[in-house]
């Protein structure tokens, strides 16, 4: 029988079990989203180990390419712009819980902290904040995590809702189960 000779059982049937389908893709896909946090969470943490080391597996940076570079920023500019984005980093965080608005999915935070911990290594005062820099980004991006697990969390519980009313409107129907 043709697709347009379906009888509107089958139709129905079809579509349920397409919305099915869709759901339960929006929930593997919401999965997967919250543990991507973790994953900008773990290159932190090895950047950070490499940082607190001094970047010893690196090699030392030549004479010129320092002189192409120019001279670090000052230490206190750094500090002053790692507090900065630390702070707008957790504000927007909490405004982005407090309006419910979808967390980032990027690695933006973990390459920004990279940044700092690069500037102050160039500056040769690395270990001095070394801490500073550790801190603000386990603050930063746990707190980012944290909502980031928490939105994904709450829209799988929805979307669970969802199919188990669909399941159950189809056994009070009689449909496929």
């Amino acid at each position: 029988m043709s697709q347009a000779g379906r009888q509107p059982e089958e139709r129905q049937a079809s579509g349920r079990e397409d919305l099915r389908k869709r759901i339960e893709k929006r929930i593997r896909r919401l999965e997967r989203a919250s543990g991507n946090g973790l994953w900008s969470m773990a290159l932190f943490l090895l950047v950070s180990l490499a940082a607190f080391d001094g970047f010893s597996f690196l090699p030392d940076l030549s004479e010129n390419t320092r002189r192409i570079l120019g001279t670090p920023p000052p230490t206190g500019m750094i500090s002053l712009a790692l507090v900065v984005y630390a702070f707008s980093g957790i504000i927007r965080t909490l405004a982005r819980m407090s309006q419910n608005i979808k967390p980032y999915l990027g690695l933006m935070h973990a390459v920004f902290f990279t940044a700092f911990y690069t500037f102050y290594h160039l500056s040769g005062v690395l270990p001095d904040n070394f801490w500073a820099v550790f801190f603000a980004g386990i603050s930063v991006m746990g707190l980012e995590n944290y909502y980031l697990w928490a939105h994904s969390s709450e829209a799988v519980r929805k979307e669970r809702a969802l199919l188990a009313s669909m399941q159950q409107g189809e056994k009070e129907s009689g449909g496929p189960s």
